[in-house]
Order: C-alpha cells, then sequence, then structure tokens
C-alpha cells in the first residue's frame, strides 16, 4: 500500500508539471549534440542532485560516485519539503527546481519522465552515449525501450534498478502432492487450476493455500485478487478523463467469475479480520505472518525483495523449515504474453537541459549506469539491477523470470493522477462487499457489477468534489 501511495504521490507531483520549453542548446556550444566536452585531468566540478533523501543518496550513489570521481563535488538537494501542509506539491516542485537549479533530476519512470520530455526539461542522451562509446548493450532492453517509449524515441535518461515482481513456488509442496512445477507466461486461469489442486483440508498449523496474491494481505482481498486478474488483461475500472467508472463490462466479469471460483474453492487465502491483540510486536512475528516464508503457502507473487525475506526467515526462525523456493514469471494476458504491469522503471536520472554543468552531470549517470558499479551493487543490493551481466542469479537461485517481461507499454493508468486519493479506500470496500455477496450466494455477477459501477460512481463524484472544494480553499489568499 506504502509503494502505491508513493507512486499516487509522485503521479500527482507530476500532473500539471507545464510550462517553460527549455532547449538543449541553450548553454553553449558544448552542449551541442554529440559534443560535450570532456573534464581536464584537474578540473574541478559541483553538480546538484534532485534527491529523495541526502544520507540514502549517498548511501547509495553518492560515496561510490565521489570515491571514483574526487574531482566532482555532489550536492543533494531533497524533494520532500514539497509535501509540507498547506503546499501544492506540483507548484512546490516547480519552485524547487527553479530555485536550486539542480543538475541531476530523479524521475519516476511514468508521467514525470513523459512531461518532462516533451516540456524540453531533459538533456537528451543518444549522442553523448555514441560520443563516449558507453555500453548500453548490455541494459535490459526492455528498460530501455521503456525510457524510449516516454521520450518519443530518445533516452532523456537511464535507470540503474528496476522493479519486477514474480510467482514464487515452494518446490516441497508441489512435489509433496505430486502436482508439476509452475512454467513462465500462465495464465491466470493456469495458475488458479494448479492452486486448486492442493488440499483444502487441515486446521492451523496444518493448512496450506495453493496460492496467495501477495506475501502479505489483509482483510478483504477479493478486490485485490480480480483487480490484479484485470488488470493483467489490460482491463482498466475508470476513465480520469471522463471521470467515470468502467467496470461494468462482459471482460471485468470474467475476472470477477474467476476470482469467486478460485476463492469459493477453498484454495486461495483470504484472511480474517485481525485485532491488535495479534498484530506482530517483534520482526520474528512480522515474519510469520508471511504464510510463503512459513511453507504454507504453495504460490505467491512478490517482488525481488521477497527473496531477502526468505533469507532472513532462514536466518532468524530457527524453529521453522526454510522454503526450498524458485520462481517463474508471474501471470500475463495469453493475447499478450510478453508484457506485465508488475514490470517498472521507476528511477530514472537524468539532465537539468539548463544545467551548465552537463559533463558533470553525465559523468555521474554514467557511473551510476555502469558495469562497474552494477558488479559492486549486486553483492550488496536487493535491487534489481538493469545491468545484467552480474544480475542473473542470487544465492544460487536463477532470478530469469524477473526479466524475462517487459513493462506494458499500455498506458492504462494514464490520467490517474486526476483520481481523488480519498476514492479509493471507499470504493475498495465496496467491491469487496459485492464480490462476497456473490461468493455467498446473494447476487449474481451481473448484479455485483452493476452496484460496484453504479455506487461506485457516486463515490468517485463525491471524493471529486470534496477534492476541488480543498482545493479551492487552499487557493484562497490567507
Amino acid at each position: 500500500m506504502k509503494r502505491w501511495m508513493c507512486t499516487l504521490a509522485a503521479i500527482a507531483v507530476t500532473a500539471s508539471l507545464t510550462g517553460c520549453n527549455f532547449s538543449e542548446k541553450a548553454s553553449g556550444s558544448s552542449r551541442e549534440a554529440g559534443s560535450l566536452k570532456k573534464l581536464g585531468k584537474d578540473e574541478k566540478a559541483t553538480i546538484k542532485v534532485l534527491y529523495y533523501d541526502k544520507t540514502s543518496f549517498y548511501q547509495q550513489y553518492g560515496n561510490l560516485f565521489m570515491a571514483k570521481y574526487p574531482n566532482i563535488d555532489v550536492e543533494v538537494i531533497s524533494n520532500q519539503g514539497i509535501y509540507g501542509a498547506g503546499k501544492d506539491p506540483q507548484e512546490a516542485l516547480i519552485h524547487l527546481i527553479d530555485e536550486e537549479k539542480p543538475d541531476v533530476l530523479l524521475l519516476n519512470g511514468s508521467d514525470q519522465l513523459e512531461k518532462f520530455a516533451q516540456q524540453g526539461r531533459l538533456y537528451a542522451l543518444d549522442d553523448v552515449i555514441k560520443q563516449d562509446k558507453f555500453d548500453v548493450e548490455h541494459i535490459l532492453p526492455a528498460t530501455l525501450d521503456a525510457i524510449r517509449l516516454k521520450g518519443e524515441g530518445k533516452l532523456y535518461g537511464l535507470s540503474p534498478d528496476f522493479y519486477s515482481q514474480a510467482l514464487y513456488y515452494n518446490k516441497d509442496l508441489f512435489e509433496q502432492y505430486g502436482i508439476e512445477f509452475p512454467k513462465n507466461k500462465m495464465s491466470w486461469e493456469d495458475a488458479m487450476n494448479l492452486a486448486k489442486r492442493f488440499p483444502t483440508g487441515g486446521q492451523g498449523d496444518q493448512r496450506i493455500y495453493g496460492f496467495s496474491a501477495y506475501s502479505y494481505m489483509g482483510e478483504g482481498v477479493a478486490y485485490q485478487y480480480m483487480n490484479s486478474i484485470g488488470t493483467t488483461l489490460g482491463l482498466s475500472f475508470i476513465d480520469p478523463e471522463q471521470m467515470k467508472l468502467t467496470i461494468q463490462t462482459d471482460a471485468w466479469k470474467k475476472a470477477l467469475q474467476l476470482t469467486v471460483d478460485s476463492l469459493k474453492s477453498g484454495a486461495l487465502y483470504a484472511p480474517k479480520s485481525q485485532t491488535d491483540s495479534n498484530a506482530p510486536r517483534m520482526y520474528e512475528d512480522y515474519l510469520k505472518q508471511n504464510l510463503f516464508a512459513m511453507g504454507k503457502v504453495a504460490m505467491t507473487i512478490d517482488g525481488n525483495y521477497m527473496i531477502q525475506t526468505l533469507q532472513q526467515a532462514k536466518d532468524v526462525l530457527k524453529d521453522v523449515k526454510p522454503v526450498n523456493w524458485d520462481i517463474v514469471t508471474v501471470p500475463v494476458d495469453p493475447q499478450n504474453p510478453d508484457f506485465s504491469n508488475t514490470v517498472s522503471v521507476s528511477n530514472v536520472f537524468g539532465i537539468n537541459a539548463q544545467s551548465p554543468n552537463t559533463r558533470a552531470a553525465w559523468e555521474f549517470i554514467k557511473y551510476i549506469n555502469s558495469d562497474e558499479f552494477a558488479r559492486v551493487m549486486s553483492k550488496s543490493s536487493s535491487s534489481l539491477m538493469t545491468r545484467t551481466t552480474y544480475a542473473k542469479d542470487k544465492d544460487g537461485h536463477n532470478l530469469e523470470a524477473f526479466y524475462l517481461l517487459k513493462p506494458n507499454p499500455d498506458k492504462n493508468f494514464s490520467g490517474y493522477e486526476k483520481i481523488p486519493s480519498s476514492f479509493y479506500q471507499p470504493f475498495t470496500l465496496l467491491a469487496n462487499q459485492e464480490i462476497q455477496a456473490v461468493i455467498d450466494g446473494k447476487k449474481s455477477a451481473d448484479e455485483a457489477l452493476k452496484t460496484i459501477q453504479d455506487k461506485g460512481q457516486e463515490q468517485l463524484l463525491q471524493a471529486k468534489q470534496a477534492d476541488d472544494a480543498l482545493k479551492e480553499s487552499q487557493s484562497k489568499p490567507k
């Protein structure tokens, strides 16, 4: 949830970044295409980097870079202040960039990169990559394609890492019950059918589940399952431009019916309400809530950080048998099997088009995307490196499944920054209630979708009106 809210915040920040159009040639001949003058042997430079947090920046990038390039000093401009109470994040970000004039900008890999590129705020890297013969052949092509897509064919930044999910499975459980292992590029129907082959009997510690959509799940997961299936199939439940729900369709009905059928089978984990008394108090308790790490779930979907969680469970929970795990790709749309919404390039570093320190800024971006940096970080970081030479194996496990699928080029989520954040929680509650009514046999799929559509539309308009009123009140002079 935190990651989703952070993504929403990042999208919201960039929603209205319109205005100035900067030229890539604004700073003289050294910035002409393909002719960035290299720094002299003893030439010193200082660059400003716009990033989340100073401490984490130096730990992740800055210390290694300045050790390699002692003649280039790095100052960090934190963007945390733009989220202060009473501030408009869009205006605050523009003001911060215009005032501090950072040379290097950290961009999210979706709307922010696209809008900055369209506005001419970024320096295209294609020519200097050729000029310096910088190796991009060993950078994951899917990530470069995703960045080019947002830059209308040009590379306005590079990313040293990316995010991806995989379907983790417990090899011992599959072998115990004589079930064949999952495969890459299964459909959701394939995954659910495998899950249904596991026994649904047993109580307490003896209970085994075939599938849990995510390693940590809260109450009311029915809509999480349905939404995961639907978005995999390229469906969108809302049109942000028209502010209209679009969930009452045959395609969403199919996703709903698969969800209901799978949950009714008992093979899917659906947690009940939890009280504060069993909330995790220690890290061991937190690990024990991860049913896959506890060996109680045959399959789950999660990011690469799950690998670290499984290792920590092995180290900390001495009384728990370590999971003998492997991974395949997440379920895909059979009509679009090479793409996934779970693959994204979220941390793209670009150069401010008005930077007077373009060469020094490029040296920084070039280094954190280099073979040398990837080799060092692959030993200590849990991130998936875009430079693939050192990134296909972790603790004896092949990580190919994280790299097989490409970011979905579909713009299903374009414009979602316009949706008020206050809409999602009541809508999710509504959807869960209606799906549960279908599971309980109280409603048909058609009736449930109609209620979700109609009441959800009312919730959306109410949230939009409240959001507009709040923005209007904040815009009035005090």
